[in-house]
């Protein structure tokens, strides 16, 4: 009769108890499962990183959208005074904010038919350009000027609740 082995030898390679005609399972140490789901982890959210990146990217925000929701945002928690103040500075350069929208477009239009145009130009996208930021220039001065009268307008009390907003969104 044989005896029995204990010990690290009771083992076999085979994974067979001497003696036993079953074989014993195999247990994984829990950090190797632990390993293969955090690979599993990274690798899906380097697949997921990649996928957005073949969206193409939204369009720039409005500049007129978010200025208006400033508008009405701020007129909530301002005095009545103040809020008619900021009103009707928005109101009196809604249409310098659309001119601005119109140029911006334009100028991307102009960059878009130039880099499509079978010979490039590049004098007339120069010119091109330089009317676009010429036209930016003088509307954004338009808009500081009314900026600088409607503060000077506003209470205190107002210019704070201003500034404690932040800017448009």
């Amino acid at each position: 009769m044989s005896r029995p082995v204990s010990g690290p030898a009771a083992l076999r390679p085979s994974g067979r108890h001497p003696g036993a005609g079953a074989a014993a399972p195999r247990r994984w140490p829990w950090y190797l499962l632990v390993g293969s789901l955090a690979m599993n982890m990274l690798l899906g959210g380097i697949l997921a990183a990649q996928a957005l990146h073949l969206l193409p990217p939204p369009p720039p925000p409005d500049p007129g959208q978010g200025i208006a929701r400033f508008v009405e945002r701020a007129e909530h928690g301002l005095s009545p005074a103040d809020a008619a103040i900021l009103r009707s500075g928005y109101e009196a350069e809604r249409a310098t904010v659309e001119r601005m929208q119109e140029n911006m477009d334009s100028m991307r239009r102009h960059l878009r038919d130039s880099m499509q145009a079978p010979s490039f130009d590049p004098d007339g996208l120069r010119r091109a350009l330089e009317k676009a930021h010429a036209t930016e220039a003088a509307l954004r001065d338009r808009l500081d000027s009314r900026v600088i009268e409607v503060l000077g307008r506003l209470s205190p009390e107002g210019r704070r609740k201003l500034l404690e907003m932040g800017p448009p969104r």
